[in-house]
């Protein structure tokens, strides 16, 4: 969950080699991404934590379910389908659609469907299909995706106003 530290499922050394291999999405290198192959009986294919750089702790401030998908309508049903049951959970929350060309492919050519739910407590839980481009793919090594994404409230705030996305 966030808040946890990761080293309650894994050790540093597995963090660590993580970090090596995946590194940092943002320039200003706040904070780094780890991504696992799922536990046991998850939903999801893989997992993917946000975690301040050098933090001796590894706590966890953004926590993402990934799926990958070869059909991008499948992909959306689900995102349709899963946040009517976040809309649920958090019924006072704001929920905003965007759907755009995704700003990681300079072409223009890969596309990124998000629900946004904005908590009360400034948190946010995201539900995102991403439709790359066969160049990505090709490229990159980027599959279609879903993520749903839960984003506490300070790396939310870091996202939307500090981060150079």
């Amino acid at each position: 969950s966030v808040g946890d530290s990761l080293l309650d499922f894994y050790s540093e050394k597995e963090i660590l080699e993580q970090k090596n291999d995946t590194g940092f999405l943002f320039s200003n290198k706040k904070y780094f991404t780890a991504r696992f192959a799922s536990i046991d009986n998850s939903v999801y294919e893989k997992i993917q934590v946000q975690i301040k750089d050098n933090d001796p702790k590894y706590i966890i401030y953004s926590l993402e379910g990934i799926n990958f998908f070869k059909n991008m309508n499948s992909c959306i049903d689900d995102n349709k389908k899963i946040s009517k049951d976040i809309k649920k959970l958090f019924p006072n929350s704001k929920k905003k659609i965007i759907e755009d060309k995704h700003s990681g492919d300079k072409s223009g050519k890969s596309f990124v469907y998000i629900t946004k739910f904005d908590l009360k407590n400034g948190a946010a839980v995201l539900i995102s299909c991403y439709d790359w481009s066969d160049e990505i793919t090709a490229n990159k090594g980027w599959l279609d995706n879903l993520k749903v994404i839960i984003d506490s409230k300070e790396f939310n705030y870091w996202l939307n106003n500090e981060s150079d996305n």
